[in-house]
């Protein structure tokens, strides 16, 4: 009830006591940042966005979330609290909250964290401010990722065949060209089972479905006889040949709550130790309720223990109910985005946007995004600067460098300057992704929106040399100084790709004879 009386906010909190859960006793003068994710990205773009409190003792905070930081304004020390789950509305437990943020009489504030389901929480201590709190999430992730393999990967769905090329003959081509890029995992989308989905250009005429594969037929999982009539051992050994790896896209029966969790794990164990594939893509999970998901953390769990942590698994979060980026941070990386110049829903310049939001707070070789063939459906971007045409393969690849590449395209029908411009890059970027990964990535310049300059830094641990990326929207120059943390004073900087030159003096960095929608990217040294 409203009465207009006024009264001491530190001694009218009576309901404190009514909350109950794991507390972390917090400063006077906090910044709390609640940081909201989104997966199901069949629907969603914007994947990261912030919102902020300094704490004050008048008001009382309930959220709801995965992450939220607290951070002392008067040393840039903090704590990161995050929940070990799926993001809120997916999980099969449901919570009115997760954190409640009180004042602590007249010393600070207490935030409680929501234990009462099943979801435990990690506390993360960081000093240094953004760039102290950045590495301490990235190497918190890394403690708990089973596979550090950064690599090159294609898949043929990009192009909007489906399934309806394929076969043998079509897979040895794309291995052919694949070899051209320097990719280094070809991977099967959906098709190359006998089974049929109901995401198959043929789902209606097979009846396919996307859920109930046990149900339908035995042999649901084996290849197609008449796609690869000799079994997938002919693009097996193309592969090798060519100095790479098949990869399959497997779906765990959600039906039933994965009831079938057990025959799904004989089946992709049978399928790494026939064919000696590690390489899958987990798609079409829907956990719909706490059963489903406990057996499917059980069938990831026994994939991981019965390969010996082999298999690495490309986790799926496009659609359904799914672990999200911290259900399961140990399966592998995340493929993040389904985009298709088809469907009028892909700009390069999103992409960087997604990944440049990201890495603040997802270690970034567990981010799989795309780069797609911008030399198809050409006529539905028309008078378009920003369209996927007007932007060269090569400035689409760099941003790639600092995550995971996928490209999202038949291979074999790319046009020649996809191989003249990504071949030299990807040649280059091998030689030093171990380097650019060990260091913490950050972003930096302006929030990309394709116009303005954007890019991302690899900062060594010592603080003392780095890798950095410039993408240029619309500019004729950049003035990175400006736009650099104030503590990144670049020196002795080296172009290794690119275009431009970038000029450093006196800790002033400018690069200059930049066309638009170009890049540069190179290493620097620490003023």
């Amino acid at each position: 009830m409203v009465t207009g009386i006024e009264s001491n906010p530190l001694t009218s909190q009576t309901e404190i006591d009514e909350i109950k859960g794991q507390t972390v006793k917090l400063p006077q003068h906090v910044l709390l940042t609640a940081v909201i994710l989104r997966d199901r990205t069949d629907r969603y773009n914007e994947l990261v966005q912030e919102q902020r409190w300094m704490l004050h003792p008048c008001e009382k905070l309930t959220l709801k979330g995965n992450l939220f930081v607290f951070e002392n304004v008067l040393d840039q020390s903090g704590k990161i609290a995050v929940k070990l789950g799926p993001l809120p509305q997916w999980r099969g437990v449901q919570s009115e909250w997760d954190i409640h943020v009180t004042a602590n009489g007249k010393d600070g504030f207490i935030a409680t964290l929501n234990d009462a389901d099943p979801y435990p929480w990690q506390v993360i201590e960081y000093t240094g401010g953004k760039l102290g709190r950045t590495r301490a999430m990235h190497q918190f992730q890394k403690q708990h990722m089973l596979c550090h393999e950064i690599n090159f990967l294609s898949n043929t769905w990009g192009d909007r065949s489906q399934d309806a090329r394929m076969n043998e003959a079509f897979i040895l081509q794309e291995i052919e060209a694949a070899k051209k890029l320097g990719v280094e995992v070809v991977q099967l989308d959906d098709g190359w089972q006998a089974g049929r989905t109901s995401n198959s250009a043929q789902a209606q005429e097979a009846g396919g479905v996307w859920e109930g594969f046990h149900d339908r037929e035995s042999d649901f999982w084996v290849p197609d006889p008449e796609r690869f009539p000799s079994g997938l051992e002919p693009i097996l050994d193309a592969a090798k040949d060519a100095g790479m790896v098949i990869g399959l896209w497997y779906a765990p029966d959600s039906a039933n709550c994965f009831a079938n969790w057990e025959q799904d794990v004989k089946t992709v164990l049978r399928l790494h130790k026939q064919y000696g594939v590690r390489h899958f893509k987990f798609d079409s999970i829907n956990t719909r309720n706490r059963e489903g998901e406990i057996n499917l953390y059980k069938f990831f769990d026994a994939v991981l223990k019965e390969s010996d942590g082999k298999i690495v698994v490309d986790l799926d979060i496009t659609s359904g109910c799914r672990p999200g980026y911290f259900g399961r941070i140990d399966c592998g990386p995340l493929f993040v985005c389904n985009r298709y110049t088809d469907w009028h829903n892909y700009w390069p310049h999103h992409t960087l946007r997604i990944i440049w939001q990201m890495v603040d707070w997802i270690e970034p070789s567990r981010i799989r995004m795309m780069l797609l063939n911008h030399d198809r459906n050409t006529e539905h971007y028309a008078n378009d600067p920003l369209s996927p045409a007007n932007i060269s393969p090569a400035t689409m690849f760099a941003p790639l460098m600092f995550c995971m590449p996928l490209g999202w395209f038949e291979v074999s029908n790319l046009p020649e300057s996809y191989f003249q411009q990504i071949k030299p890059m990807v040649d280059v970027w091998k030689q030093h992704r171990e380097q650019i990964h060990a260091g913490t990535i950050l972003p930096v310049g302006n929030e990309p929106d394709g116009v303005q300059w954007s890019g991302l830094v690899s900062l060594a641990e010592d603080g003392k040399s780095g890798y950095i990326l410039i993408c240029n929207g619309m500019n004729t120059s950049v003035n990175l100084s400006k736009d650099l943390p104030a503590n990144l004073k670049l020196t002795d900087c080296q172009q290794l790709l690119g275009m431009g030159r970038l000029e450093c003096e006196d800790g002033l960095a400018q690069v200059t004879h930049m066309p638009p929608q170009s890049y540069w990217f190179g290493t620097f040294k620490c003023a």
